[in-house]
């Protein structure tokens, strides 16, 4: 049996490494971004900000380590939330990073 080959899809491609990878699908990282004040509300969301997704593991950056600690207390909800928006599974856990302040 012969089988035609072409070129691929970038997209079918990436979508193909993500998921040897672990990571959720492209538009469930599209949703996640694009919906992220949605999901922590406009007022965290100007203080935590969704980065990228890695594997099951969502990284998100603040600019102070007092809000590190308050994703940490927030990480179930937020789980819960990208559960419902994306289905089970996808996200598994938040990541917090803390931005070197500017300046002096």
């Amino acid at each position: 049996m012969t089988t035609a080959r072409g070129p691929v899809p970038l997209r079918r491609s990436l979508e193909r490494l993500l998921e040897g990878m672990g990571a959720p699908p492209i538009d469930d990282t599209k949703t996640i971004l694009d919906q992220w004040s949605e999901i922590v509300g406009p007022r965290l969301a100007e203080r935590i900000e969704a980065v990228a997704v890695r594997g099951s593991e969502l990284l998100v950056a603040v600019n102070d380590p007092a809000w590190a600690s308050q994703v940490a207390w927030l990480e179930a909800q937020l789980l819960e939330r990208i559960e419902n928006l994306v289905g089970s599974g996808r996200i598994t856990s938040v990541r917090v990073r803390v931005k070197p302040r500017a300046g002096p």
